[in-house]
């Protein structure tokens, strides 16, 4: 347990840190007030010089050089907003930056494992009850084309970004609790898992149930210390691959096929012309980049001929809609420095990681570690056919996802133990 984690500061702002994670899957602004609690909290207590010897930022290890890459994004965003042509929009569209206090804040006040596993188990629950209301809504359409998003009025893709996030959290969880001994627990999260995993069917998000389906025999592959378990579990893979894959149906294939260059209706070829237009951006300013604003004022002139849907461009409005890529919505927008620095932020945590998963001693810690680590790599496959990044609920997913395994990593370090 941290020591900011165990004065009355700390106390207070755990329940809010839970309502947070719970609030996620039904409302925005409830999980914003939570956050913002938890954030008062956090600069009360840096006002006092009692306070901030409680914090304990010593003990940040290596999750202090993810803040330096973080600090790395904040000024580059600055830096945008300074030689923006309309610098008072590109700040308010960088209001998400605080977002990222998330992990230092699931490390400072939910370190103890009693209480990581609360904060993991009520975002896994959120999502879990939400996708159960979605499921009941929606029975009769199980396998019609009709889109769910929950309880709140979130986009279906927004929702279908969260859910997957908590699929692979309570998945880890089911093993923690497994591995500590509390089966019961281990049968409860699978349920709520399973329910969560029922509000993505209801989205009907393709995109994400196909990046889903590869992350997790990874998240089976890293926890495995046999090398033969490795070898067999990836031949098993492999052979099933080769065995399913050419005998996938057309109506499935063809989700994942771009159209004829003259066609531009539909997600496919929306996407191509989407990312045409932002390749065309790129090699303009490939290093720097056009900042939010200077990319909805210029799309116009990129767009591909005949662009249709999310690829054409609102003339009037002035804007344009994301790349439904992450990496190459973050190139466009910030250049090959911002998509270096967001590179970071997804895969310095997992690199760490894959360092050191065998030296975390115990097995419930080994699955919520491997868990979180998986999230991070599932964001970054999300991204290929969806801005995921840009969502700020999925984003406050990711992040909380990310302070899961530093947190982990860090207080095992430390000598931690579940109670």
């Amino acid at each position: 347990m941290s020591t900011a984690e165990n004065t009355l500061a700390g106390k207070i702002a755990f329940p809010f840190l839970c309502l947070f994670a719970f609030a996620l899957a039904f409302s925005i602004s409830v999980a914003q007030i939570g956050l913002a609690v938890v954030f008062l909290i956090f600069l009360l207590t840096m006002a006092s010089r009692t306070g901030r010897s409680s914090l304990q930022f010593s003990g940040l290890g290596r999750l202090r050089i993810f803040y330096v890459f973080v600090l790395g994004w904040v000024f580059w965003r600055l830096f945008h907003v300074v030689i923006s042509a309309q610098p008072v929009k590109e700040l308010v569209e960088a209001r998400e930056v605080w977002l990222m206090l998330i992990p230092l804040f699931v490390f400072l006040y939910a370190s103890e494992r009693k209480h990581l596993w609360t904060l993991a188990t009520s975002f896994v629950m959120g999502v879990a009850v939400s996708s159960a209301f979605a499921a009941w809504q929606l029975r009769a359409d199980i396998w019609n084309m009709v889109r769910g998003h929950g309880i709140g009025e979130m986009h279906h893709l927004n929702f279908a970004g969260m859910s997957a996030l908590a699929i692979v959290i309570g998945m880890g969880l089911v093993c923690a609790a497994y591995f500590s001994g509390r089966k019961s627990r281990a049968l409860v999260i699978l349920l709520l898992t399973f329910c969560a995993l029922l509000g993505l069917w209801f989205t009907k998000s393709r995109g994400v149930m196909a990046a889903l389906v590869p992350v997790i025999p990874v998240y089976i592959y890293i926890q495995l210390f046999n090398r033969v378990q490795r070898v067999v579990l990836v031949v098993t893979l492999v052979v099933f691959g080769i065995i399913l894959i050419p005998r996938m149906p057309d109506y499935v294939t063809k989700e994942f096929k771009f159209p004829a260059p003259e066609w531009h209706m539909g997600s496919q070829a929306e996407r191509r012309d989407l990312w045409q237009a932002g390749w065309a951006m790129i090699q303009e300013k490939p290093v720097v980049g056009w900042g939010e604003r200077g990319y909805n004022l210029n799309y116009g002139k990129y767009m591909v001929p005949g662009a249709y849907g999310v690829a054409a461009y609102d003339a009037k409005g002035e804007s344009a809609s994301h790349m439904h890529n992450d990496a190459i919505n973050t190139w466009v927008l910030y250049g090959a420095v911002g998509l270096i620095l967001q590179l970071l932020l997804y895969f310095y945590g997992v690199g760490v990681y894959l360092r050191e998963r065998f030296k975390i001693r115990l097995g419930s810690d080994r699955a919520l570690a491997a868990a979180a680590a998986s999230s991070i790599l599932l964001m970054a496959v999300m991204g290929i056919t969806q801005c995921h990044y840009t969502s700020e609920i999925v984003q406050m997913s990711f992040w909380l996802c990310v302070g899961l395994l530093f947190t982990v990593l860090e207080s095992d370090r430390a000598g931690s133990r579940t109670p």
